[in-house]
């Protein structure tokens, strides 16, 4: 009998959240990252609900890095029945037990709120609990970069370093079964080259397929000294009119990349000194795990971090707020201030209310440093809506409302293509996910003119044999 490789797209298929990748091999199932779907509430709800497959039947997890679109529906796969192991850096790992318990606990906060103000509708319960979390943590297997571990019987796996955020790994398999061979390269999502903190992205042995994320494929960041002159330039309007500069920021990667460009940036003198925050608990606790994984770090940011105690992730200017009193005394202070806070596409936790204060009044600014997901709340207000629903209440928005792309953990679509012209061969095939559609478009036929690779956009639930 004709041992079968084939991959099915589960999530993240012609949109940029909610990874779930579903690789079947004689017969076993290897799930490739179980994530989130974030966008519109009642939306998010069902696919984050739902599975098109038995997760009890899944035989083990490989997980691409920590962001929760990649591994925040992990508890609820346990939940509903996965018995196996969940493999991943030991970076991730950390991450990982982070992220998780704090999407648990905004979790239970959001569905209280929304069940108060429930009217007549069924009460909301919680997608997983605090237990589920403590039962995934249990279940992960740790794996250095470069060293080749087995997740199924006939397949070899290893790690490379994606430079996208702290232990972020590009994944490659080899599947043997009757004297044949293929080599699949799961990409998860690719950082850039030359950025702060993190090693450049590496280039792993030449895949047969390529699975390849497309969030930028159709753009290109600003250079670095465009990102540095706006973001200067934002503060010094922003300061001068007496207002405060709202950074809605993932906790994760974003957060500790911002806090260390403005350490720089205070340093030089180009930026004035006022109080700046860092309000959330995740952020902070994500902090530390960077603090204690220093062999994630590019050359300069490891002799930065030993030789200047500690510094880019804390400086004497920054305070990481804890309690929820804290929090909330930020919207009481008066002249101007930096708030970074999470969530980064504004569907959640303690940025809600620093929006739900700031958004109202013309003197501040509300700046986004990251991709904003269709149907978040981050998108609206980055479309330039004039009113939007921040806790289930009109908000008015008069803050000024500014992006700069060039934060952008993702590789753009030069520096994809830089990536994918790096192997030798070129891959056989490539399936673009992580990406709206007219990006993946735009990639897609780039890469063919560039390759000659067949190039799929899979919809979701679409299914291909990876053996032809």
């Amino acid at each position: 009998m004709k041992t079968t490789l084939g991959i099915a797209f589960h999530g993240a298929a012609r949109t940029v959240t909610g990874s779930r990748h579903l690789l079947t091999f004689g017969g076993k199932k290897l799930l490739f990252d179980c994530g989130l779907y974030q966008g519109r509430r009642d939306e998010a709800e069902r696919i984050n609900r739902t599975f098109k497959f038995d997760p009890a039947e899944v035989e083990t997890v490989v997980i691409s890095h920590a962001h929760v679109d990649h591994i925040g529906n992990l508890p609820t796969l346990i939940a509903r029945g996965y018995a196996g192991p969940i493999h991943m850096t030991p970076a991730t790992a950390d991450l990982a037990a982070v992220l998780l318990a704090d999407s648990a606990f905004l979790m239970q906060k959001d569905l209280e709120h929304v069940n108060k103000r429930r009217g007549e509708r069924p009460a909301r319960t919680p997608l997983f609990t605090m237990a589920d979390v403590e039962e995934t943590m249990t279940r992960i297997v740790r794996h250095d970069y470069h060293v080749e571990w087995s997740p199924l019987p006939g397949v070899t796996a290893r790690y490379d370093d994606a430079g996208h955020i702290l232990g972020s790994a590009i994944t490659t398999f080899e599947f043997s079964a009757g004297g044949r061979t293929r080599r699949v390269c799961m990409g998860g999502d690719l950082g850039r080259p030359a950025r702060a903190i993190l090693r450049d992205p590496e280039t792993p042995a030449s895949p047969d397929s390529l699975v390849l994320e497309s969030t930028y494929g159709d753009r290109l960041h600003s250079d670095d000294d465009a990102t540095v002159n706006g973001l200067i330039e934002i503060f010094h309007r922003t300061f001068a009119r007496g207002g405060r500069v709202v950074v809605p920021a993932f906790a994760v990667g974003r957060t500790q990349e911002l806090v260390a460009m403005l350490h720089t940036l205070i340093e030089d003198g180009r930026i004035p000194e006022v109080p700046m925050f860092v309000d959330s608990p995740m952020a902070r606790n994500a902090t530390a795990v960077f603090v204690r994984h220093p062999e994630c770090f590019d050359e300069e940011t490891f002799a930065a971090f030993h030789d200047k105690e500690g510094a880019p992730f804390g400086f004497k200017r920054l305070r990481y707020i804890g309690s929820p009193d804290e929090s909330r005394a930020l919207n009481d202070r008066q002249g101007p201030c930096v708030i970074i806070s999470a969530s980064g596409m504004c569907e959640g936790g303690r940025v809600l209310h620093h929006l739900q204060h700031a958004l109202g009044n013309a003197r501040n600014t509300i700046l986004f440093v990251g991709y904003q997901g269709e149907g978040t709340l981050g998108r609206r207000l980055r479309d330039g809506a004039e009113t939007v629903n921040v806790y289930g209440e009109p908000c008015v928005v008069r803050a000024e409302i500014a992006a700069l792309d060039g934060f952008s953990a993702h590789a753009d679509q030069s520096e994809l293509l830089q990536w994918v012209r790096s192997f030798a061969p070129a891959p056989r095939k490539i399936f673009l996910v992580h990406g709206d559609l007219a990006p993946a478009e735009v990639l897609a036929q780039k890469l063919r003119e560039q390759t000659g690779a067949t190039v799929h956009i899979p919809e979701l639930g679409q299914e291909f044999d990876l053996w032809e």
